[in-house]
């Protein structure tokens, strides 16, 4: 069972960056249905641009926010644990 905690859980909601992006990404794809032939593949390219740099956004905010829960706990990040045998 995971017992990681943000120091923002609670019950207020909150805007994620990456998740605009990734919503964002929809808008060029209904705009494709509806333009012409020639602007469908540029949109859908733009799509497929959005929806990657969304991802990456989440890895590096889930990194960041993995990092600073180490330093919080009083763990460097640097340090490399044993497994537990």
């Amino acid at each position: 069972m995971s017992v990681h905690e943000h120091p923002h859980d609670g019950d207020n909601p909150r805007f994620e960056p990456w998740l605009g992006v990734m919503a964002s990404s929809f808008l060029p794809v209904v705009i494709a249905l509806y333009a012409d032939m020639n602007f469908m593949i540029p949109l859908f390219t733009a799509a497929a641009v959005l929806f990657l740099a969304s991802l990456v956004m989440l890895r590096r905010q889930t990194v960041r926010r993995s990092i600073a829960g180490n330093r919080t706990r009083g763990r460097s990040a640097d340090k490399i644990r044993p497994a537990d045998s």
